[in-house]
């Protein structure tokens, strides 16, 4: 059986979704076209698909006998010991072979930054692939972080360039308006090192309060650990405690980060907190407690909701269902039992035995006792 097939050929540029779809439709038809052909004579259909390599001049079909010869796909390198060649068997199947003879091109192999790491994500360097980079504490990135492995053309090449590490350093921190910080006269600090904050001594009757962190640290490139620190006056209220007194933390004046401790007098019991601290609002934290009169609560008026029964499974109630199954089937058995007793009175006493294997022993034991009540009454 002979059938010729018009060549393909490449559709235009313009009007490329009717074109493809036309390429398609023939494609579609010369695979039927093969499938019947191979069905109806001894030929074999298309050669198998594989994921690294592509048939050479595939035919729609092949006679039996003939062979096909793959080649690997771009990206792909050939390793000569595999077999690339499938011969069309008399079965109408082809001679299996793999395509692990085409390897993924790699790209080459990086070498970390100095004083950084490079990691692999997916663990090779193939094109497809991406390696991260990061730094050791005390130095950053300058550079791309990820770089991919691309195929270009017939080659594999990094999108860019391996990063630096760069060591961190600092501008000096900002200044206060009534503070400064040590080693002012620093104009680049480098990683980790601190500078502590402090407050001016300035005429009035209240002392300036640091509000904020004390201590900063160059924590990354031109990074502070946290925002600079101000000196104004904090000043809370006078603590007084109805049906209370202070025991601890007396003063005249209360400024920031003052600390205050209450006790309730006899009869009455301390609602809050015990302590309480002079925040930067000028406000105590937490707020004063209060001395309720009283023995102090030790445990909820009513009991919680979740012991009552059937909460939180309205399906339960005073009785567990397992328990009430269990008692029905006892009952049950117990007046088998004296059924058992009364039509067995009329019997001989030999008769009155089980066999050893109609009843389990504990129970013969129990229906036993059972029996010898009537008697001993």
């Amino acid at each position: 059986m002979m059938a010729s097939f018009a060549p393909c050929v490449a559709p235009p540029h313009h009007g490329e979704g009717r074109a493809a779809g036309r390429w398609r439709f023939l494609g579609a038809w010369l695979l039927a076209a093969g499938s019947l052909l191979a069905a109806s004579s001894d030929a074999c259909v298309l050669p198998p698909p594989f994921e690294a390599m592509d048939p050479v001049n595939p035919k729609p079909y092949y006679q039996i006998g003939e062979t096909v010869e793959y080649r690997c796909k771009k990206g792909y390198i050939l390793m000569p010991i595999f077999l690339m060649v499938s011969t069309c068997e008399k079965n109408h199947s082809w001679v299996p072979i793999t395509d692990d003879g085409c390897l993924k091109m790699k790209c080459t192999y990086l070498n970390p930054p100095v004083n950084g790491r490079i990691e692999y994500i997916n663990g090779t360097h193939t094109w497809g692939d991406q390696a991260r980079f990061t730094c050791v504490p005390g130095f950053y990135l300058v550079g791309t972080e990820r770089i991919y492995c691309e195929l270009k053309g017939n080659k594999v090449l990094w999108s860019d360039k391996i990063p630096k590490c760069e060591k961190v350093s600092c501008a000096p921190p900002p200044k206060i308006k009534n503070g400064k910080y040590t080693f002012s006269d620093v104009q680049v600090f480098q990683y980790f090192e601190a500078v502590t904050y402090s407050c001016d001594d300035v005429p009035g009757p209240d002392k300036l309060s640091l509000v904020g962190n004390e201590v900063l640290y160059c924590a990354g490139q031109e990074v502070w650990s946290s925002a600079a620190p101000e000196c104004r006056v904090v000043k809370c209220p006078f603590p007084v405690l109805k049906n209370g007194r202070q025991i601890a933390g007396f003063g005249k004046t209360f400024l920031y980060q003052a600390t205050v401790v209450f006790e309730c007098i006899p009869g009455y019991y301390l609602n809050g907190s015990d302590k309480i601290v002079c925040g930067s609002d000028n406000a105590w934290e937490p707020p004063i407690p209060e001395c309720l009169k009283g023995p102090k609560p030790t445990h909820p008026t009513k009991p919680p909701v979740h012991n009552y029964p059937g909460y939180p499974n309205p399906s339960e109630g005073l009785f567990d269902q397992e328990l009430i199954v269990g008692l029905a089937l006892l009952v049950l058995l117990m007046q088998r039992l004296f059924q058992d007793q009364k039509s067995q009175q009329t019997e001989t006493t030999d008769k009155k035995k089980d066999p050893p294997s109609a009843l389990p022993p504990w129970l013969r034991d129990l229906r036993a006792k059972i029996l010898r009540k009537p008697a001993e009454r």
